[in-house]
């Protein structure tokens, strides 16, 4: 059990991952394989030092994706996703995964939780907070 850098090769078993933890409650998300692995790929190839895997017996049993940019107090880390496959939750692999993001930015991360998901309280307990200067919308895009 180890968390490595994510390889290109590594990322249809992710989304295999994703699929199946975003078809769960809250979320009810039903994902197309295609395009789970098209969306990761993105993130991967924006920022392809930012994504990690935990690797359990040679296969990906949890992902990050995230991507990072200067920003005027150092280096800012956006976590886009972050999905464990259900055998192997509660066992510190999220919390693996995300030091693994964390242990270089300097500037802090930034995320965006489902609020009655069990993220959102993983990630308070690692020390995130709701509260700071920015809010997320959401919204159509209409011309």
């Amino acid at each position: 059990m180890q968390v490595r850098s994510c390889d290109a090769a590594d990322i249809e078993q992710a989304a295999l991952i994703f699929c199946q933890a975003y078809a769960e409650a809250p979320y009810h998300e039903s994902w197309e394989l295609a395009d789970a692995s098209a969306y990761l790929r993105r993130f991967w190839e924006i920022d392809p030092e930012g994504c990690f895997v935990w690797e359990h017996n040679g296969e990906v049993a949890g992902a990050i994706f995230s991507f990072s940019y200067p920003w005027h107090s150092g280096k800012l880390t956006c976590i886009q996703e972050l999905f464990v496959a259900e055998p192997s939750r509660k066992k510190g692999v999220a919390r693996a995964l995300v030091q693994s993001v964390n242990g270089g930015s300097g500037g802090g991360a930034w995320l965006v939780a489902h609020k009655a998901s069990g993220a959102a309280e993983f990630y308070e307990r690692l020390g995130f907070s709701k509260d700071g200067p920015y809010e997320f919308y959401y919204g159509a895009i209409t011309p």
